[in-house]
């Protein structure tokens, strides 16, 4: 079995990747788990602007 890194499987996706995700979700835990992912996106996002 390959090694997967979630990681580098989370950068792949955009914040409004993650929103689509959240909206299509089936349940709470779900939708809580796509927002925190959306959540940290912004908050790198938020760095990038700041850092500049």
């Amino acid at each position: 079995m390959e090694n997967i890194n979630l990681y580098d499987i989370f950068k792949q996706y955009s914040y409004s990747q993650l929103k689509e995700l959240f909206e299509k979700a089936q349940t709470k835990e779900e939708q809580d788990f796509y927002m925190t992912l959306a959540n940290i996106v912004l908050q790198k996002q938020q760095l990038k602007v700041i850092g500049e």
